[in-house]
């Protein structure tokens, strides 16, 4: 059975938690095996914080930094993606996605800056990165497909971290984020509504597999009981006195 593709997530501060969450939802769309890690959605109540996020970071092959104007110098980020570089087989794999306005001269200074950067609000680069992550699954899925799945995905990104940073400017000046619009309301389910479809898709295409794969073969269902006869079956006898 393919082996999921960890993916360790790494923010600081609101927006860039934001951020990691909104990966966390889009990434497993372009390839099942990926498996995104997010600390505040994936530690389970009661665990100890810092020995899942040592272990998460032990186990990850592939680390995404959401990087902010805020954050780019925060030690945890900088902590994190240290380790990363240091768990990955000696090969570091990470990727900073800088956001909310941050560029690669914001990185001047910090550890990332070694690394290859993305920019969020270019579509290409995006896309790029997604490629990549996809390229190191085992299998990976066709880049075509990608590709399609980027177009079909990349508006809901897009307006996210639209959202994100709107959202972020608003906190900051002290005016209330604005009450989404209907339009706004009515796309958030929808995609919702999408993303429930999605899952159950790619789970019960698991569970396909699994079953084809241990049984060796499919078993033969029958739409409506009676509709055919089997001769394996023997009509019940009418009792006394029910013949007309």
């Amino acid at each position: 059975m393919p082996k999921k593709f960890k993916v360790f997530v790494s923010w600081s501060g609101v927006p860039a938690q934001k951020c990691a969450k909104l990966l966390r939802d889009k990434l497993p769309h372009f390839n099942h095996l990926i498996e995104p890690f997010v600390s505040s959605e994936d530690i389970a109540k009661g665990d100890r914080g810092y020995d899942a996020i040592a272990l998460q970071l032990r186990n990850s092959q592939f680390g995404i930094v959401c990087v902010t104007p805020e954050n780019r110098r925060e030690p945890w980020v900088n902590f994190e993606a240290g380790a990363l570089s240091l768990e990955v087989g000696g090969k570091p794999k990470l990727a900073p996605l800088l956001l909310l306005g941050t560029t690669v001269a914001d990185l001047v200074g910090t550890p990332l800056t070694q690394f290859q950067a993305t920019s969020a609000d270019v579509p290409d680069d995006v896309l790029s990165l997604i490629k990549t992550i996809n390229g190191l699954c085992d299998p990976p899925a066709d880049d075509k497909r990608v590709e399609d799945l980027f177009e079909k995905y990349w508006p809901e990104l897009r307006d996210g971290l639209a959202r994100i940073a709107r959202d972020t400017r608003s906190e900051e000046q002290g005016i209330p984020p604005p009450r989404p619009t209907p339009d706004e309301i009515q796309d958030q389910m929808l995609t919702l509504l999408r993303n429930q479809v999605d899952r159950i898709t790619s789970l019960e295409h698991t569970v396909d597999k699994l079953r084809i794969e241990q049984t060796g073969h499919l078993r033969r269902s029958v739409l409506f009981d009676g509709m055919f006869d089997d001769p394996g079956r023997s009509e019940p006898k009418p009792e006394p006195g029910d013949e007309v």
